[in-house]
């Protein structure tokens, strides 16, 4: 179960909500003594502070100046020290060396402050240079001369305003800098600015230039990836956490697949568990010797480029040279894909522009092929206290009194963060292709499309936000060619500056990586348009021949630098955000005029990625040569409330489904205990599910982490492939309370994944684990009625709430049948009982007025929700409108989004929750003496359940009795409809199924 930061109901960081005041009199009197304690122990609490405050601050003037000086890095000053006309002869050398070998001539006079004129119009904005100077020294806390200097291209007028000629808007008519005419002038004068270089650790150093990198690469390409001489401690990238050489982990991942390289323990295993279902235990039998090999050309990052204004050109003959190609013969299946995709050690950890791809596969009409990656930066977010008088290395950023753990690699994976942010590029024209062509010799393709970095104002009309180059490429089993078939630039399903701007939050991304609290963040979702020809070859899945594509993509991603400013100063111009004065990112400045990408295969990139079939297809729901409309159920007025805005309506199957994330052991966090009943608990929550009116159950089967021997395939296949779909997806958490509170990275992606594969063709998605029971309630019977009730309300997420029951300890097994030395024993339901009929003990009777807004759960029309996180929609359909599509469509605009259209279940009338939550041995500590507490239900210390006599429910804050004939105290409540309804029909829907199985 995850438990993400405290937030509200829409998602932004708030307070715990307390209890409500109980009115009985005794209880009154004992938070008033447990007030009192508190606030002695606040004031002492207090005192110890200062008393540290008056210490630290001795000891900071004592003359330590190396942790003084080292501790003042505001992260944020560092971009903004620009100082355009303060240079060395030595950096004056090298610049002109840098315009010499771009062929541009060295002008005589490049502007100077003296040729700026503040009543020149800014930018084609309403306001001039002189107002824009002002907000820049005010906002930026610089110079009024460094202010002038960084906005001189678009201030410029010969020898400042003299008999400057004004416009009918009072404007200064100045001249025009960025026309061909002064072009090279202004190239030249970009050039020499550069943001201040931050000395680091020799490591850190080391690492965020490219050189270790480049060195370990090196090293691997001259050896085995098995050979001993690939690790070297002098040499080699290396794994804070496990102490592995980086570059062989990746390397023999590559070579065995992730499934037979244990990463946790370093061994190697032959065998992998068999899915029989989903085909992964193919024997190659379809495949050809010479089709393509999934491979990642992993391209050295050299992150002090990004100090140089505007951003160096990359030379695509020195990147060719330097790239390190890894193959990865073992992703070959379609139906096994997302089990064989390389994601535990993927080569992002050596190229970390490359997407941390998890899953990938095409839509329904075959338009787009749909990426689910993470943000591998996440995962190396953990955080520790410093040490008292311990020294802040160099170049590391902290945050209040921390720094990370593993600071190194957070900064090295800061590509990682640039990707979620969109790019504009423009296709060059004709004119400069004779010069393309002179640069990139050693480019063998003459058709290819080539971009150059621009401004929204240029870009192309399919270019102005994107990040990736997508390349298509057909093989032909006949003759077994591959051919290219056409290119396309990537889409964000998600724009997450925009979605960061209407939260309320000043940064999409931070330098010191300080923003794991921006959820929206954690997963990168795009899509590569297909070229127009194969649209319908891919849709009616004719591009897979005996489970392998014929059908493949290169995505290569374009690097540029995260940019670490608030996002409305570069949003796309549909935002309407003309008119403000905050727009502060210049591509001309930052990127140049003509930054010219190098071409595909000059760059680090994914390529020969499999286009399969759409997920309905591949998973055996809907026969392939099939069209999905011919199955879908009627159109009712919700399906096409946002027809208008999103354009899209992929036809729906299905009313209401389930997705679920599961395995048949695991963990519980911080590794205290491991829990085995995967299987029997998914047995029963399917037959539940699908007992209470979910059309169809997708398990995401998770068992691979932890196991090559076991999975849920034993359950899953004892229902109908109509009915419930196992994906199989072994893919690990990227870490587990190494000081990172949970970035499950794993159950993210397959949530992501399980919204676009499948809940595109059903009007309501419920993404649930297999401990919790969704019940209806009321009238209702099943949950497709409570689903047409809430599109009669116009409602599109529907929340409840979501606490852990107890299990009742009379129907559990006999305590001495797992007691241990120590008293405590193992909550085991017994074989003739149902989870849900055993933990039907909350501790709250219904409806419940706890709030528990930090564990709650939602359903929602998977149509409206864009991207969901565990407990929170976090971006929808009208979160992403603009203000005047916001009015349009008849909606509230407000700058901070508000979701709207959520609806909280009536737990009597409509749906509640039912959490069945485990308990372990060490949640039995002192057990007997705690269970026989007399305490309010909601305070009770003991992890069983005692639920109340039906006849003092009513009045149980009042009721003398608070404890049973054997002195067991209560503390829970019964939920009657599960008692009296839905457990005798669970018992009887197992035992049928059990019948049948027999049968069979």
């Amino acid at each position: 179960m995850v438990v993400p930061p405290i937030t509200d109901a829409d998602g932004r960081h708030g307070q715990w909500i307390g209890r409500p005041a109980q009115p009985h009199y005794a209880k009154a009197k004992r938070n008033r003594s447990a007030m009192a304690f508190k606030l002695t122990w606040v004031a002492s609490l207090l005192l110890f502070m200062y008393a540290v405050f008056i210490y630290v601050v001795m000891i900071t003037f004592s003359g330590n100046e190396s942790t003084t000086s080292s501790s003042s890095h505001p992260q944020f000053a560092l971009r903004q020290q620009q100082n355009y006309s303060i240079i060395n002869e030595t950096k004056q050398t090298i610049i002109t060396e840098q315009i010499l070998a771009q062929d541009i001539p060295i002008p005589p006079s490049p502007p100077t402050i003296d040729d700026f004129c503040g009543i020149c119009q800014w930018r084609d904005q309403n306001f001039n240079c002189n107002e824009r100077v002002a907000w820049v020294v005010k906002q930026k806390k610089v110079s009024e001369v460094e202010a002038k200097l960084s906005n001189l291209q678009y201030c410029i007028n010969g020898n400042g305003c003299d008999n400057v000629e004004m416009d009918d808007m009072g404007f200064g008519i100045c001249e025009d800098t960025r026309s061909s005419s002064s072009s090279s002038s202004i190239k030249a004068a970009m050039l020499v600015g550069s943001v201040p270089h931050v000395e680091k650790e020799p490591e850190l150093e080391d690492l965020l230039s490219g050189a270790l990198v480049k060195r370990a690469t090196t090293i691997a390409s001259l050896h085995d990836a098995s050979d001993e001489k690939v690790v070297n401690p002098n040499d080699g990238l290396r794994d804070r956490r496990k102490g592995e050489d980086i570059v062989k982990s990746v390397l023999t991942a590559a070579r065995y697949g992730d499934r037979q390289y244990n990463t946790t323990d370093g061994q190697f295993t032959e065998s992998s568990a068999v899915n029989e279902r989903d085909g992964d235990g193919d024997d190659m039998s379809g495949r050809k010797p010479n089709m393509p090999i999934l491979t990642a050309y992993c391209e050295p990052v050299n992150q002090t480029t990004w100090e140089t204004k505007p951003l160096p050109i990359r030379d695509g003959p020195t990147t060719r040279s330097q790239l390190f190609p890894i193959e990865y013969p073992h992703v070959r299946s379609c139906s096994a894909l997302p089990s064989q995709w390389p994601i535990d050690t993927p080569p992002v950890d050596l190229d970390p522009f490359l997407p941390w791809i998890h899953d990938v596969f095409p839509s329904s009409d075959g338009q787009n092929v749909i990426f689910i990656s993470q943000n591998r930066r996440r995962c190396f977010n953990g955080q520790r206290i410093l040490r008292d008088g311990e020294r802040i290395p160099k170049g590391v950023i902290p945050h209040n009194n921390d720094i990370h753990i593993d600071y190194a690699k957070n900064y090295f994976m800061r590509p990682q963060s640039a990707l979620f942010q969109h790019v504009p590029v423009k296709r060059i024209d004709e004119e400069d292709e004779e010069e393309i062509a002179t640069n990139d010799e050693e480019d063998e393709e003459s058709d290819e499309p080539r971009y150059r970095l621009a401004s929204h104002e240029e870009a192309d009309a399919d270019g102005m936000e994107t990040r990736f180059i997508c390349r298509f490429k057909r093989y032909n089993p006949d003759d077994e060619s591959l051919s290219i078939v056409g290119y396309s630039l990537s889409k964000f399903l998600v724009d997450y500056d925009y979605h960061t701007y209407r939260k309320g939050y000043k940064f999409s991304v931070t330098e010191g990586g300080y923003d794991n609290h921006m959820i929206w963040q954690s997963q990168l979702i795009f899509k590569c348009p297909v070229p127009t020809v194969w649209q319908d070859k891919v849709k009616m899945g004719e591009t897979v021949v005996d489970d392998y594509a014929t059908l493949y993509v290169d995505v290569t991603p374009i690097r540029t630098a995260p940019r670490y400013t608030p996002p409305r100063e570069f949003l796309q111009p549909r935002y309407g955000f003309k008119g403000d004065i905050e727009n502060l990112f210049v591509p001309d400045w930052e990127w140049g005029k003509d930054h010219l990408l190098p071409s595909i295969d000059q760059s680090g990139r994914w390529e020969n990625i499999p286009v399969c079939m759409p997920s309905l297809m591949t998973y055996g729901i809907v026969p392939k040569d099939e069209d999905v409309s011919s199955f879908t159920i009627p159109e009712n007025k919700s399906d096409q409330k946002y027809l208008a805005v999103t354009g899209e309506l992929p036809p729906k199957i299905h009313k209401v489904i389930a997705c679920t994330w599961a395995s048949s052991t695991f963990r519980t966090r911080s590794n205290r205990a491991q829990v085995d009943d995967g299987n029997r608990r998914l047995q029963e929550w399917l037959e539940f599910n699908l007992l209470s009116g979910f059309d169809h159950i997708y398990v995401y089967d998770n068992s691979g982490a932890f196991s090559n021997e076991e999975s849920l395939a034993e359950t899953t296949n004892i229902f109908p492939t109509d009915k419930v779909t196992r994906v199989d997806w072994p893919c690990k958490i990227c870490s587990n309370r190494d000081g990172n509170e949970g970035e499950r990275s794993s159950q993210y992606a397959a949530e992501s994944s399980c919204r676009l594969r499948f809940g595109s063709h059903s009007r309501w998605l419920g993404s649930f684990d297999s401990d919790e029971y969704l019940i209806p309630m009321g009238e209702f019977k099943s949950m497709g009625e409570v689903a047409d009730e809430l599109d009669r309300k116009e409602v599109k997420v529907a929340v409840f709430k979501s606490a852990p029951a107890k299990p009742r300890f009379d129907l559990l097994e006999d305590p001495e049948q797992s007691k241990q030395s120590d008293g405590t024993f193992t909550p085991t339901v017994t074989e003739d009982e149902t989870f849900l009929h055993t933990y039907n003990c909350n501790t709250e009777p219904f409806p419940r007025k706890n709030d528990l807004s930090h564990r709650r759960k939602q359903m929602y029309r998977a149509d409206y929700v864009k991207l969901h996180y565990v407990h929170y929609s976090t971006v929808t359909v009208v979160s992403q409108m603009t203000q005047s599509e916001t009015k349009s469509a008849n909606e509230i605009w407000s700058h901070r989004y508000k979701e709207r259209h959520i609806h909280e279940f009536d737990e009597e009338k409509e749906a509640t929750m039912l959490h069945t939550k485990t308990k372990v041995s060490r949640n039995m500590i002192s057990w007997e003496r705690r269970c026989k507490q007399s305490t309010m239900p909601d305070e009770s210390p003991c992890n069983v359940g005692f639920p109340y006599p039906k006849e003092f429910v009513d009045n149980y804050e009042s009721s003398p009795m608070k404890n049973n004939d054997n002195g067991w105290a209560y503390n829970c409540f019964l939920n009657e409809n599960i008692e009296s309804y839905w457990w005798p029909r669970l018992v009887e829907a197992v035992k049928k199924r059990k019948q049948n199985l027999q049968r069979k």
